[in-house]
């Protein structure tokens, strides 16, 4: 009859085993498919660990999955949490400012539309440059004006 071998880092395989073969036996051809130690091995059937005795005491019939658990090397203890002396730094958050289009534009009593800061020369007509207190900025194509130049 035909088993389901399946290891989990390995994948599922079968195997060709008689009913009156022994667990044993089976660890064996496990363990030359999957190049496992068989004294590490754990074999389970639906949930039921198969220590010993036949297949056919086991309940294993045709095309039965059998899982094969291994045991690790390792496992290293936990950490401890770290606790931390000074505080998180709070980030900057951007201030909204209602009705921010009228630092920008200036109206006169006769209706004339006046810019109150200079556009910037590479992005384009309705992108402003900062006012900073030594020099102009854009800051969507990071170009800078000194007051000296144009």
């Amino acid at each position: 009859m035909l088993l389901l071998l399946r290891c989990g880092a390995f994948g599922t395989r079968t195997v060709s085993v008689q009913p009156t073969d022994s667990i044993e036996s089976l660890k064996l051809k496990a363990a030359r498919i999957f190049d496992l130690d068989p004294n590490s091995q754990k074999l389970n059937h639906r949930n039921s660990a198969l220590l010993d005795g036949t297949l056919e005491e086991n309940g294993l019939g045709e095309l039965a999955h059998v899982d094969i658990d291994h045991e690790l090397l390792g496992g290293a203890k936990k950490r401890k949490k770290k606790v931390y002396t000074t505080q998180k730094k709070i980030k900057h958050k951007q201030k909204k400012v209602k009705l921010a289009t009228l630092k920008y534009y200036k109206v006169d009593p006769n209706g004339k539309i006046t810019r109150l800061r200079r556009e910037c020369t590479i992005c384009g007509p309705g992108v402003f440059m900062a006012n900073h207190f030594d020099r102009l900025y854009c800051g969507k194509c990071f170009k800078t004006y000194m007051p000296g130049q144009k």
